[in-house]
């Protein structure tokens, strides 16, 4: 037997001996065929063994979601374009659900709801992934909401405060400063360790952009995530965009952080899941929508929370946005929202055509819980906010028509006029809390009546910048749990080197 002999029996018994090891196991892979697809929805026929919310895999590599299950067939909708899908396209199940990537990687991207990078910055380094439908933590696991996450808006924070874990919707017309106060929210969050998740739902492209380059002017982008479902997208996939954010955002708070995401807005959302419906021809209801779409926002509010020390102590703040129709708070998806939600700020049409910035009418705007998580010191000198806007509201209509007005009246004008100038507040232009907390002492306290009320603006500009020892006194304002008699003198010191009172 020669060498090459030899060598060829080598190898033949080789290969037979790693065949002798293989073992084969039967696969049964559940496919299925498409019956008719369009308007971003298929009808497949087939997968018997298919769940609720699995995602499928069509023939053009586009996946779908199992939104339908009936006795012979399952309705899928598409998360992509519908092009190379055709009536008998193969469809395969993957036995898995829309998932979202997770991790500090993801802030300062713009993605989309399956977590897809949209800003042509690459792969995204996540530490993991979270399935987009979770469930909200049990009330064992909460604790109520006492920590406060300050706007920088001071119409907000003195008068309808928020706290970490609340859930405050943001309601009003069309082009009243909805999203302007929520990224005034987020730009805020700057230097207190909350990061943030924007939702744009169903916006023009364009003008998801400007809110990108708006965050990344201010410095803020490096905190924020930006999950885009803009109008040209699917709407599954716009449906679907506020649930991958709000997963992202409770990925931070299992880790003992805190998020604040802001949902923009959902009434694009509502009409997202009303066209999905429709095509799937479930049963209409009110206004067309379908009967679970109270359900689809609960579940999503539900999953906003402050946790138990227990579990890290993290939350999840949410700003929902919705629009009303020429002011119509009582539309059908407002009230909704507004019953699932911890309060609401309200913008009115008319403040912000008189030219008030923010528009928020304060009257018609409630915080169910954030008095209770607001810094004491605040609750201190923005006591009677409230009750100085409505007592001034009623009063200044006596002014209009010339009427005699004694010198309580007049005195209760002249303070309201001064302290809606104080609320006042361009766009980007937050406040520290120690500066609204002097405001209102200073107003409180009489010092601010010889001040005419277009000069408040210039006086706050010289309130931040005067003094040499302007960071430390903001510090101990900040830090402090009362104001006392101490605190009182440096305010007012402070307050006259803005406006030279001795």
């Amino acid at each position: 037997m020669t060498d090459l002999d030899r060598e060829v029996e080598d190898v033949l018994r080789n290969l037979a001996h790693r065949a002798g090891q293989v073992q084969l196991h039967p696969r049964v892979e559940d496919l299925g065929r498409v019956r008719r697809v369009g308007d971003g929805v298929a009808v497949v026929d087939g997968l018997v063994g298919v769940t609720a919310d699995e995602l499928v895999m069509f023939t053009n590599g586009v996946r779908g979601q199992v939104f339908d299950l009936d006795r012979t067939s399952v309705g899928c909708v598409l998360l992509g374009p519908e092009e190379g899908i055709t009536a008998d396209s193969i469809v395969v199940r993957t036995g898995r659900q829309p998932e979202m990537p997770v991790g500090p990687a993801v802030l300062g991207r713009v993605v989309d709801a399956l977590g897809q990078p949209r800003d042509g910055g690459g792969p995204i380094a996540a530490v993991d992934t979270r399935l987009v439908e979770q469930e909200a933590p049990g009330p064992l696991d909460r604790q109520p909401v006492r920590e406060p996450l300050l706007t920088g808006i001071k119409v907000i924070d003195a008068a309808i405060p928020v706290g970490r874990g609340q859930r405050q919707l943001i309601v009003g017309d069309r082009k009243t400063g909805k999203t302007s106060i929520a990224l005034d929210a987020i730009i805020n969050q700057r230097t207190t360790g909350v990061v943030c998740v924007y939702v744009s739902i169903g916006s023009k492209r364009a003008a998801v952009i400007d809110v990108v380059e708006e965050l990344r002017r201010h410095e803020a982008l490096s905190h924020t995530a930006v999950i885009m479902a803009d109008a040209t997208d699917p709407a599954p996939l716009r449906y679907l965009a506020a649930y991958a954010g709000c997963t992202l955002a409770e990925w931070f708070a299992y880790q003992g952080g805190h998020a604040l995401i802001v949902y923009d807005d959902l009434s694009r959302h509502a009409e997202s899941y009303r066209d999905v419906s429709l095509i799937l021809r479930r049963p209409p209801g009110r206004e067309a929508y379908p009967g679970d779409i109270f359900s689809a926002h609960a579940r999503l509010m539900e999953r906003s929370f402050k946790l138990s020390d227990r579990l890290g102590g993290g939350s999840v703040t949410a700003l929902p946005l919705v629009e009303t129709q020429r002011g119509n708070i009582s539309g059908f998806i407002p009230t909704n929202v507004i019953s699932m939600t911890d309060g609401q700020v309200y913008l009115d049409a008319a403040l912000f055509s008189e030219g008030q910035l923010p528009a928020v009418n304060v009257g018609m705007s409630v915080s169910r819980v954030g008095r209770d998580a607001q810094p004491e010191i605040m609750r201190q000198v923005a006591a009677n906010v409230r009750l100085s806007i409505a007592q001034y509201e009623d009063v200044k209509s006596f002014a209009r028509f010339g009427a005699l007005l004694d010198e309580a009246t007049n005195r209760q004008i002249n303070r309201g006029e001064r302290l809606v100038r104080v609320l006042g507040q361009t766009e980007r232009a937050t406040v520290t809390l120690a500066v609204q907390v002097a405001e209102l002492w200073a107003l409180n306290a009489g010092l601010l009546d010889d001040v005419p009320p277009e000069a408040i603006g210039a006086f706050e500009q010289q309130l931040s910048t005067s003094g040499e020892a302007l960071g430390a006194l903001q510090d101990r304002l900040a830090a402090a749990p009362a104001l006392n008699a101490a605190l009182e003198r440096e305010l007012r010191e402070w307050i006259g080197r803005a406006r030279s009172i001795r």
